[in-house]
């Protein structure tokens, strides 16, 4: 699978009930389906964002990413005010990107409800 938003190869994360893969080259993280309902099953593996915060915002910015599982375009899920939070998440089967540093960030205590409000019920 290629990074939808720097192209570079992925390669395995995590693999059970939820499968995450990251990018070799920006460590974005791609989960192959993140709703609100597996979101617990992420608590104590905030380690698998490894990549640099630095790198993650620099693709930031990216509007218009292909979802890699079926080929539509991401929705941007964000709130500005007062939590910055911005990922794509794939209004079709539900897949999901968090650039490098991302995953710590929204599972801490600050970000955790305006997080799970931007995901898919189910």
């Amino acid at each position: 699978m290629e990074c939808p938003k720097c192209f570079g190869e992925m390669g395995t994360a995590l693999n059970g009930e939820m499968k995450v893969e990251q990018c070799q080259n920006c460590h974005g993280l791609y989960f192959d389906q993140l709703t609100q309902e597996l979101l617990p099953g992420l608590f104590g593996k905030e380690a698998i964002d490894s990549g640099s915060d630095e790198v993650g915002s620099t693709y930031d910015e990216l509007v218009y990413v292909d979802c890699p599982k079926c080929d539509k375009i991401m929705d941007q899920r964000k709130l500005e005010d007062p939590l910055s939070i911005r990922f794509e998440c794939c209004p079709t089967c539900n897949a999901t990107f968090l650039d490098a540093g991302e995953l710590r960030q929204y599972l801490s205590a600050e970000y955790l409800e305006a997080f799970k409000s931007l995901l898919p019920g189910k």
